[in-house]
C-alpha cells in the first residue's frame, strides 16, 4: 500500500522546498529609510553587518518613523529568516521590505529571495 503520510503539508506545497534562490546586490542602509519590492516571494534572507530597524507594508511610504517602536536585526554573522506577511494593508498585493539603520554606522545587507 502507498504511504500517503511520505511528505509535509509544506514540502507538498512545494512552499520552500522548490522555490527561487535569488541572490541580490548588496543593500545599503543609512539614516533615510530605504525599501525592497518583495511582492511574490515567500522569504527574505538577510546578513546585515551593522544593526537594522524593518518592518513590511504595502506601499514605499515611510513606516518606521519613531525608531523606538521597532523591532531590529542584529548586525554580525547571523542570517535571518524572514517570512513576507501577505494580506498587509489595503490588499493591493504588492508588499514591501523597509529598512533604517540603528546605529552611527550606515550598514551593508546581503539578501536572497526564496
Amino acid at each position: 500500500m502507498a504511504n500517503l503520510h511520505k511528505y509535509t503539508s509544506t514540502e507538498a506545497l512545494n512552499i520552500s522546498y522548490a522555490s527561487d534562490f535569488e541572490i541580490q546586490t548588496a543593500w545599503d542602509i543609512s539614516n533615510s529609510e530605504v525599501t525592497k519590492d518583495v511582492t511574490g516571494y515567500h522569504t527574505i534572507f538577510v546578513q546585515t553587518d551593522e544593526d537594522i530597524y524593518y518592518g513590511f507594508s504595502e506601499s514605499t511610504d515611510a513606516i518606521l518613523g519613531t525608531a523606538a517602536n521597532n523591532i531590529y536585526i542584529k548586525g554580525g554573522d547571523t542570517i535571518y529568516q524572514l517570512a513576507v506577511p501577505y494580506g498587509i494593508g489595503d490588499g493591493s498585493g504588492s508588499v514591501y521590505l523597509h529598512a533604517l539603520r540603528k546605529t552611527s554606522s550606515d550598514a551593508s545587507a546581503r539578501l536572497v529571495y526564496t
